[in-house]
């Protein structure tokens, strides 16, 4: 056993001179090859690195935008199916009108959305089987842009059935606004 302090194979620490090359040398070799300014080379490496997070963090807000889609429509249907619930408006053709654009496009917001919630699935489902009787749902007439040029009468039925029961509208808004809360 070597004890401290003496020689290693005939080598002591203090006899010779330790040479060691340069740590930068690489560094800087790699700038000479490229022919850029000294620390050029660890500067474009952590622009390329900061460039691609960059990119990633833009790629993932892209994909937040289409939940603020499906928030914005629910919240417009809310807002115009909310009039139904004051004033019997099953016979205005643009109040008929102006539901079902705001119904098209939550369906088309769901449609399109990456990840759309359960409970925005069953606020969908429960206005495409409402009513229960009937040849054709709400859904149905709100899904065919009833308009100016086309308001059938049992869609301004199911509508002024709407109005006249006190329970169902405000049962419609509280899934809504419950999907609405799930959402933000």
């Amino acid at each position: 056993m070597n004890s401290y302090g003496q020689s290693i194979r005939g080598y002591h620490h203090l006899h010779g001179e330790i040479r060691v090359e340069p740590v930068n040398r690489e560094k800087t070799q790699k700038d000479e090859e490229l022919q850029l300014p000294a620390g050029g080379f660890a500067l474009l490496v952590l622009t390329y690195l900061s460039s691609s997070t960059l990119l990633e963090s833009i790629r993932s807000t892209e994909s937040l935008r289409t939940p603020q889609k499906v928030i914005d429509a629910l919240k417009q249907f809310i807002a115009i199916f909310s009039e139904l619930q004051d004033q019997d408006l099953s016979a205005d053709w643009r109040y008929c009108e102006k539901l079902s654009k705001s119904w098209s496009d939550v369906v088309k917001s769901v449609e399109n959305a990456t990840f759309p919630s359960s409970s925005l699935n069953a606020l969908i489902t429960e206005i495409n089987e409402h009513p229960e009787k009937g040849d054709h749902t709400l859904g149905y007439y709100l899904s065919q842009h009833a308009g100016e040029q086309w308001i059938p009468f049992p869609f301004m039925e199911i509508l002024r059935k709407l109005h006249e029961d006190k329970k169902k509208i405000p049962h419609f808004l509280k899934l809504a606004e419950l999907t609405l809360r799930s959402l933000l």
